[in-house]
């Protein structure tokens, strides 16, 4: 048989063969697969630098968008940092894209447990398309047209055009936040590997959005006086912590502001000119017609992006994530202040406004992105814990953080409050949750707190008793977590820490849940919730 026909056949048969698995064991494998493929890139690209449990490690920590890495980054070569973005990259879009897609079929009654044919089927509206082409051969074979068929052409391209938002979004997000870094960041040729500033730039923009928290300057630790550069990357972590779905809700909310805003420029100008024109006699001056026509231009052209925005979360996920977010930063923020004010080795030698920018810069940075501006080996007890806690929590379930995510931790409460108060029913603000959330959502913190109990024996029996139980903790949160940070362990761990870490991470990264059901075939939830009518909110 010809090679070409040969390789074509295989390639079908794989094709077909992950057709047949579920969605969450097509993650967990497309996830290996490009690891896998990444530590090679690494470790053929250092050229024997870099031994095949580091390539792996780093690999590992760049697809999981974790930013933990056994050596430092500026000693690494261009190219092997190139394929680090472009890890990053692949790794935060594509779990974006999984979770997206997700919590889209779940509302069509689909489930991490379905086979991939199904998925498909459903994600590329196929179903919407066949009984759309079925309607219009009907309507057309008694000669009527269909009334809804342009209806049913935008519903078949739904997923399609949601998945353009998010790569249009996320790549223009990151291109801003790199433009704004060349242009903020200070003077950068006494760094460490002396980056390009342009590439600085760009790397530390595509780490930031996709949570990744990787800096090719080994820290930004430079920018600790720079308050500009640190809002920018706040923004960026932010925005690719909330996730995609809240994200387009926000920018569906600007753009109607402005709609409405430009509207009313229109009315006002139209009054204006036609009082003129009655009591003057003359007519409206050219500059006034063209502010007419530009904002009735601008309108339109505002109403038709906002049409073409697709994928915007329920007003309930949104408001979970968006508050939840902010009191999670300001409790952070605010504690990291006050705690480590007067602490010498951290922040205490700084001025009031630079420990107020690094403090919540700390804050937002702990629950997924793993970015320092200080020495956090240094830290205080109490932010010790604190940090841990964010890192537990993590983001938003539709982003690149990680974490238990915010929705599972704001469900977690609800149920308790429900356990110490009982009601029929789990409520949010007047509103029934979905059984199947709540659910989720115990499995996930059960799930969760097992892996890290299991982990941490395994672990701590590695080290040896070189390093404390504190050190050892934080660390394993922080791979969990996908965060990042360091207390200094990860360069002095041996091989057998470093496999434990990179399994903790990919855990971390495709989450308990998922899994769980990859393992199984199942998501242990049977038939509960099937004719639940509850609430819908996406979770882990």
């Amino acid at each position: 048989m010809h090679p070409l026909k040969l390789f074509k056949r295989n390639v079908n048969r794989i094709a077909k063969a992950f057709l047949l698995l579920s969605v969450a064991r097509t993650l967990c494998l497309g996830f290996a697969m490009a690891i896998l493929a990444g530590s090679f890139a690494i470790y053929v690209t250092e050229s024997g630098r870099l031994s095949y449990t580091n390539s792996l490690y780093i690999a590992t920590s760049s697809i999981c968008v974790t930013g933990l890495s056994p050596v430092l980054l500026s000693e690494l070569q261009r190219p092997t940092q190139l394929i680090m973005m472009f890890l990053i990259q692949i790794g935060g879009l594509g779990i974006i894209t999984f979770t997206v897609l997700i919590g889209v079929l779940v509302v069509r009654g689909l489930s991490r447990s379905t086979r991939l044919a199904s998925f498909v089927y459903e994600a590329t509206d196929a179903h919407l398309a066949k009984k759309m082409r079925e309607k219009n051969q009907g309507h057309s074979q008694s000669g009527v047209v269909a009334p809804g068929k342009k209806k049913s052409e935008a519903e078949a391209s739904y997923v399609r055009r949601m998945l353009l938002s998010l790569f249009n979004i996320s790549l223009s997000i990151e291109a801003v936040g790199a433009i704004l870094l060349y242009f903020y960041m200070p003077e950068t040729d006494r760094l460490p590997g002396t980056p390009n500033r342009l590439f600085l730039s760009l790397f530390t923009s595509v780490s930031a959005f996709n949570n990744a928290g990787f800096s090719v300057v080994d820290d930004l630790s430079f920018l600790a006086k720079d308050p500009i550069s640190l809002l920018i990357i706040q923004f960026l972590i932010v925005m690719g912590g909330i996730g995609f779905p809240v994200i387009i809700f926000i920018e569906k909310s600007i753009l109607e502001i402005i709609q409405k805003f430009m509207s009313k420029i229109e009315t006002v100008t139209e009054t204006f000119m036609m009082r003129r024109t009655m009591l003057l006699g003359e007519d409206p001056p050219a500059w006034f017609i063209f502010i007419i026509a530009t904002s009735v231009r601008l309108e339109e052209r505002l109403e038709v992006y906002r049409k073409e925005l697709f994928g915007d979360a329920n007003r309930m996920q949104m408001s979970i994530i968006v508050l939840g977010s902010l009191i999670l930063i300001h409790i952070g923020g605010i504690s990291i202040l006050l705690i480590e004010y007067n602490n010498l080795e951290t922040i205490g030698k700084m001025g009031f406004t630079e420990k107020l920018f690094n403090s919540f810069f700390l804050s937002v940075s702990s629950r997924t992105a793993g970015f320092n501006t200080f020495d956090i080996t240094e830290i205080r007890s109490a932010t010790y814990v604190l940090l841990c806690s964010l890192m537990f929590i993590g983001g938003g379930p539709q982003g690149a953080a990680g974490g238990i995510k915010i929705t599972t931790f704001f469900i977690l409460i609800l149920y308790l409050k429900n356990v110490i108060s009982p009601q029929t029913r789990v409520q949010a603000w007047g509103e029934d949750v979905s059984k199947n959330s709540v659910a989720i959502s115990t499995r996930i913190y059960f799930l969760a707190t097992i892996s890290l109990v299991i982990f941490m024996f395994l672990i701590t029996l590695a080290n040896g008793n070189k390093h404390g139980i504190e050190t050892i903790f934080f660390e394993v949160m922080s791979a969990f977590g996908t965060v990042g940070l360091s207390l200094g362990m990860t360069p002095y761990t041996n091989d057998i820490e470093k496999y434990l870490y990179i399994a903790l991470m990919f855990m971390g990264r495709v989450g308990t849940f998922t899994l769980l059901i990859a393992f199984t075939g199942h998501s242990g939830l049977g038939d509960l919730g099937s004719k639940d009518d509850g609430l819908k909110i996406q979770v882990g």
